[in-house]
């Protein structure tokens, strides 16, 4: 599947599919901030924060991507440009189009990090139910009578 978002930075190429994030540096600046380490793969699973300033008249704004283990730079624009987790772009015109990858982005985590709920686990076949339900009648907590009605409650649907 293609990708949902793509955006050209001022060094990189950054891609938003359904599942992840790729950084890909392009041309001399990608390869004199980022060397030749190729395309990052963030999936969403493993973002935990993302740090989002907008670019100004004068400065880039970027997107900055924590994960579990990484080392993310603090020191604003400049020491983001070798940061791998990071992507820079350039020019006010670019925020909106920045703005709603992040939102998207931080939809995508939060459905990967939200607990599952009851509704969310796989409903248990009919074969299973069928077996609890012989189960309880064979251990004498159903009659046959309590057994042979909720087999039928369940084949029914």
């Amino acid at each position: 599947m293609g990708s949902i978002h793509t955006m050209k930075g001022v060094q990189d190429l950054l891609e938003v599919f359904e599942d992840k994030v790729t950084i890909t540096p392009k041309g001399i600046l990608g390869f004199m901030n980022k060397g030749l380490k190729g395309t990052k793969t963030i999936p969403f699973s493993s973002i935990s924060a993302i740090q989002f300033k907008e670019a100004g008249a004068v400065f880039s704004g970027y997107l900055q991507f924590t994960i579990p283990g990484g080392n993310e730079s603090k020191g604003g624009v400049f020491s983001a440009a070798s940061d791998e987790n990071t992507f820079i772009f350039a020019e006010k015109k670019n925020n909106a189009l920045a703005t709603q990858i992040k939102v998207y982005i931080e939809a995508k985590v939060q459905e990967f990090h939200a607990p599952r709920t009851a509704q969310s686990q796989p409903a248990a076949s009919l074969s299973d139910e069928l077996q609890k339900l012989a189960s309880l009648r064979d251990s004498g907590v159903l009659s046959d009578q309590e057994f042979q009605s909720a087999k039928s409650r369940l084949i029914s649907g």
